[in-house]
């Protein structure tokens, strides 16, 4: 017997759809990406250490060569608020406003708050306009009253400010170079490496799920805090490739995605990752500085250098293991047309295309339960559960009626597969002793021996035909 548990792999990757755009490759204005947001329409912007760019569809256009307003060409940030205005952060014109028509500058607050090295910038459930600046603070924009908070002032714990997310009580999370400040509007409260878990202060990255739970990038790992609990990845207790997390995306079905120094990481929150690398996929060898997953469900990845990728593939994990946890490699498995194998590890890798549907099977002769996992309209990566396979045990004996007997022990029972319709079924032990005995079975149903004492048995199934018996043992 062995179990099938459908995990995490690193293994052979089908139907994929992997882009790349480089200033070789497309009209792309920078290699260097530093930011990406997607607008209600589909059009992907690309912030770059050369300028501004929009991708609608296959069409680029350089909003950086000889645009007299926008006056920067280092783009570190973009947001895009419910009107559909971009907010675009600079290096030493700080933040500008553009409604696809119309720039704005704000050359008296650059001045009056000292927005130099605007570091991201978020927008609250309320439409509020938040910007974290790379020395200097936090800066709340709230229709034409502006408003600055910094350390100084109390509550907020560093004025390094490298990024902003928004809860469900509409609450802003800070992340800052000494560790996270929250602020509900009226109070502030910080965790740092003095009074929380936190591995270390400096914090790059921070997005919060569905269910509320923070996710929390630093440069030691990557830390998940619900409120009460913390809990700690890194490079030595989980297969994330780098710790420094630069940026966190959470997809449709709650997976947690990171951009390292190393490629990007998927994780689903508690045991199974996915690492894409240059190794496996086209996201170049080269950091992930910033990520952004758009309403159709694309990935896209800004590197230091190697330019923008694009994945349009939704990934689906398993692995196959016996029933004391060993790996089972050069298992064939199948997702509709497409088939590969586990490796190694015992495990396999589909990537499917967009709004895919279908089940997962595997090619054994031996009995699956349940006989695959089915999913529809798949719209992120699919973390999918354990099911178990179990090889049949023959009966022998004076009957010419076939009796097969499948275990499921990692599940507590058994089941016995029979021409005729019912059969009597007796458990003897190595004594010789009878120890349970079901006299109308019938063919197919579940007989639980989760509670028998461990030890050998020999089971007889007598039906109108004859007797067949085998043994086995609980362990």
């Amino acid at each position: 017997m062995f179990i099938i548990a459908l995990m995490l792999c690193e293994g052979v990757v089908c139907a994929q759809s992997w882009s790349v755009y480089t200033v070789r490759s497309s009209e792309i204005v920078g290699d260097d990406i530093m930011a990406v947001a997607a607008d209600a329409k589909g059009a992907v912007w690309v912030g770059s250490t050369l300028g501004l760019c929009r991708l609608s569809g296959r069409t680029w256009t350089d909003y950086s060569m000889f645009n007299q307003k926008l006056k920067d060409q280092f783009i570190n940030c973009i947001a895009i608020d419910g009107r559909g205005v971009l907010w675009i952060g600079t290096d030493d014109y700080g933040v500008f406003e553009f409604n696809g028509t119309h720039w704005t500058e704000h050359p008296k607050e650059m001045q009056k708050y000292n927005m130099a090295l605007i570091r991201d910038i978020a927008v609250d459930r309320s439409g509020v306009v938040w910007i974290g600046v790379t020395l200097s603070g936090l800066v709340r924009i709230e229709g034409k009253d502006w408003k600055k908070y910094t350390a100084g002032q109390g509550g907020l714990k560093s004025d390094f400010i490298m990024d902003i997310a928004i809860d469900k009580d509409n609450a802003k999370w800070v992340a800052t170079n000494e560790g996270v400040s929250k602020f509900d509007g009226t109070s502030w409260t910080s965790y740092t490496t003095a009074n929380s878990k936190l591995p270390i202060g400096n914090v790059p990255a921070i997005a919060i799920d569905r269910k509320d739970v923070k996710w929390i990038g630093t440069i030691a790992g990557l830390c998940r805090f619900d409120g009460t609990e913390w809990r700690i990845f890194d490079t030595k207790n989980s297969p994330l490739p780098d710790n420094q997390i630069n940026a966190i995306c959470i997809d449709a079905r709650g997976a947690i995605w990171m951009a390292t120094q190393k490629g990007v990481a998927v994780f689903n929150g508690k045991d199974k990752w996915q690492v894409y690398n240059a190794k496996n996929s086209k996201v170049p060898n080269a950091a992930v500085r910033c990520m952004m997953i758009d309403q159709k469900g694309t990935k896209w990845f800004g590197t230091q250098g190697g330019g923008l990728v694009r994945f349009e593939g939704y990934g689906v994990k398993g692995r196959v293991v016996d029933d004391k946890g060993n790996p089972k490699p050069n298992m064939t498995v199948r997702c509709g047309t497409r088939t590969t194998t586990t490796d190694a590890d015992g495990l396999y890798y589909f990537e499917l295309p967009a709004d895919a549907a279908g089940e997962i099977t595997l090619a054994t002769d031996a009995t699956v339960e349940p006989p695959n996992h089915s999913f529809n309209n798949l719209n992120g990566f699919l973390f999918v559960k354990d099911f178990t396979v179990s090889t049949a045990l023959v009966a022998k004996g004076n009957s010419n009626e076939k009796v097969v007997v499948t275990p499921y022990l990692a599940e507590g029972y058994i089941t016995i597969s029979l021409e005729s319709a019912t059969a009597e079924v007796e458990f003897v032990n190595a004594k010789g002793e009878s120890v349970r005995t079901i006299a109308n079975y019938k063919n197919g149903s579940k007989i639980t021996i989760a509670k028998m004492p461990k030890a050998s048995y020999t089971l007889y199934i007598r039906t109108a035909k004859g007797e067949k018996s085998l043994q086995f043992n609980l362990k």
